[in-house]
């Protein structure tokens, strides 16, 4: 059997490589399904923070009628450990591929409870199994570096730091973890269903280790392009900072950046600058990227991911697609409120019941609107303040008074943790 202490030691070592959190002073908010990784993650960080500091919340989808027995097991152990805990539900609207809405139904609870908690950083139960199984199914979509190069400890979404910290455990070794102290858990039958290509890479495993392809290689594979795709991270960051503008929130390729780099560099900046944009944190197809590139080179105005690349003379500009920042939301009652996943809008309470983008309506209400030195396109996609159809503030284009707004992060900083 594994050392136990070992398993302990090496969660804290993972989370003391992350400059941003302070363990003496953080919050973490846990997201817990109730499996083996996500329960041994709970009780792992009551030991290793203590649990006052701790807070978990559980999905309810709805999918399997054990649901509801598993968000009993995860609320009945943090009573146990003394542990703050919330279940949320998510309902499946019958709208597209199943998989795909439930994974981006529970990151939309989650980061809502995220956001009503204001945790330093909520913790993921992803293993070392985790890395090699997505390493096999990257592989097998033709992943490039980034693909291949693994999870990281700590990174950021929509805002939320996303922490880690049993990315150096097996999946094995916590399960027996947690017999060895009588922990349960519970078992998701769709971990046996060979439908799902996560199933299929764990199993395909078990054949490639027989030419040598073991679990320790793939994860020594993975570090390899870790290292790589740094070294790539860093020749686009210097690129960026000597050839990328940020207005507002709006990216400038300056005069001549063609002839600083070559494509490849460029096109893997024009993806990150989709996804900055965006606010998405998924990557557009690289062919889509390649084609549209090649059209705005060639003077041509060009949508793409929420996006729009508009030729400026020998410079590009990235902007927000305003078809595409369709958010609606309500101001928080803190004053402070994230829109459009990359925005946070901050005013007064009860001087206006919405926040959506400036549109054409707005323009129409806000006749200085230009002398914010923005292009039309990008102006319209900016962030502003509504009580119905009329236009209370505009922060961006100098429209009103008493509220602000600032992108969460530029995007150089961005890069860093991306």
């Amino acid at each position: 059997m594994t050392d136990q202490t070992s398993i302990e030691v090496r969660v804290l070592k993972t989370l003391e490589t992350i400059p941003q959190i302070s363990l003496e002073t953080a919050r973490f908010g846990l997201a817990v399904s109730g499996g083996g990784d996500s329960v041994a993650m709970l009780h792992l960080m009551a030991g290793v923070v203590g649990p006052r500091r701790l807070s978990v919340m559980c999905v309810n989808h709805g999918l399997r009628p054990e649901a509801g027995e598993e968000v009993a097991l995860v609320e009945a152990q943090c009573a146990g450990l003394g542990i703050a805990f919330d279940a949320r539900e998510w309902r499946y609207d019958g709208t597209g591929n199943l998989q795909a809405a439930a994974r981006a139904g529970r990151w939309d609870v989650l980061r809502a409870w995220v956001e009503e908690q204001a945790f330093d950083a909520v913790l993921m139960g992803h293993t070392a199994d985790d890395e090699v199984e997505t390493f096999l199914m990257r592989l097998s979509r033709g992943s490039g570096v980034d693909g291949l190069s693994g999870m990281k400890v700590a990174t950021m979404r929509d805002g939320v730091r996303i922490v880690r910290p049993l990315l150096q455990c097996g999946r094995a070794e916590l399960r027996d973890w947690l017999t060895a102290r009588e922990i349960v858990w519970a078992n998701d039958p769709s971990n046996d269903d060979d439908s799902y290509d996560r199933v299929k890479a764990r199993k395909m495993l078990d054949h490639l280790a027989e030419l040598g392809l073991t679990q320790k290689r793939v994860l020594q594979t993975v570090a390899h392009m870790a290292d790589a795709a740094a070294i790539v991270d860093r020749a686009m960051l210097g690129f960026v900072k000597n050839h990328v503008v940020q207005e507002q929130g709006d990216l400038v390729f300056t005069t001549a950046f063609e002839s600083q780099a070559d494509k490849a560099l460029l096109q893997r900046i024009l993806v990150a600058g989709l996804q900055w944009v965006s606010g998405t944190a998924y990557k557009p197809r690289l062919e889509s990227v390649r084609d549209s590139f090649a059209s705005a080179l060639n003077r041509q105005v060009v949508t793409l991911a929420g996006c729009v690349l508009i030729p400026e003379g020998g410079k590009l500009r990235l902007t927000r697609e305003l078809r595409a920042c369709e958010s609606r939301v309500s101001p928080h009652e803190t004053g402070e409120t994230s829109w459009d996943r990359r925005w946070l809008v901050v005013g007064p309470e009860g001087n206006a019941n919405v926040i959506k983008a400036v549109g054409e309506a707005g323009l129409a209400q806000c006749p200085d609107w230009r002398d914010a030195g923005l292009p039309r396109k990008s102006a319209m996609a900016t962030p502003a303040i509504w009580l119905d159809e009329t236009l209370i503030a505009a922060p961006i284009l100098g429209y009103g008074t008493g509220w602000s707004a600032r992108i969460v992060a530029d995007f150089a900083d961005w890069l860093v943790t991306h």
